[in-house]
């Protein structure tokens, strides 16, 4: 009996290493002093099981770092940015004699880690890019942007009364936090949206939201992809 139920020990063990996971790619990775960080490109929004699926394949294919954090990142960060990349979610596994409070999940392999969403989870995402801009008669959306640096959710609709651009940012509440209207100028066939008296600016291309800072007009801050 001991020997069957070993077996089936041994089974599942290979079951959970082969558990398929939702694609990801380690783009990044740092040692120092002994803990290890990972930074992992995801292709959506995943939920907290999702990332936990791929933070426990990674441990298991990395089980030479025994000081692990995985830092997940969204489409549309650049690393080239002068905001450098703004990080979704993590997750860490820490050695035995580094246990914190916050270490409470275990994963298939038994192991402990803790998991925390840096930016807005999907639920909560979800809800911010339903919501409805009143009155879109006259107006156009041009697309839904979300900051999971700032925690906010960025709507840029043009209003064909006055052929003008508008941007409201939300925080997590739905509230109208910085209602903005852009000076729009062109530039090299580029339409920049100035919405500082510094000259800060966004242009909006191929579904994607730069920021730009007026210390350096030329080097993206930001990059927010539509939708995601």
């Amino acid at each position: 009996m001991k020997r069957i139920a070993l077996i089936l020990l041994v089974a599942l063990a290979a079951c959970n290493s082969n558990k398929p996971t939702a694609p990801y790619k380690i783009v990044k990775v740092e040692t120092k002093d002994g803990a290890t960080w990972m930074d992992v490109a995801v292709d959506s929004r995943l939920d907290k099981q999702q990332l936990l699926d791929i933070s426990a394949k990674i441990k298991e294919d990395s089980t030479q770092y025994a000081d692990l954090q995985m830092n997940y990142i969204l489409p549309g960060y650049n690393y080239d940015n002068l905001g450098g990349v703004s990080v979704y979610a993590t997750s860490r596994y820490r050695p035995a004699a580094k246990y914190t409070e916050a270490d409470t999940i275990r994963d298939d392999s038994n192991n402990l880690l803790s998991f925390e969403f840096v930016g807005i989870a999907p639920d909560k995402a979800k809800k911010l890019l339903a919501i409805e801009i009143p009155d879109m008669k006259d107006k156009t959306l041009l697309g839904r942007f979300i900051d999971d640096n700032l925690l906010t959710v960025t709507l840029i609709y043009n209003d064909k009364k006055d052929n003008q651009k508008y941007i409201l940012e939300l925080d997590t509440a739905g509230n109208v936090v910085s209602p903005v209207v852009p000076k729009v100028i062109n530039h090299n066939g580029i339409d920049k949206m100035i919405v500082t008296q510094q000259g800060d600016y966004m242009t909006l291309k191929d579904s994607v939201l730069t920021m730009y800072s007026s210390q350096s007009p030329e080097t993206p801050y930001r990059t927010l992809r539509e939708g995601m």
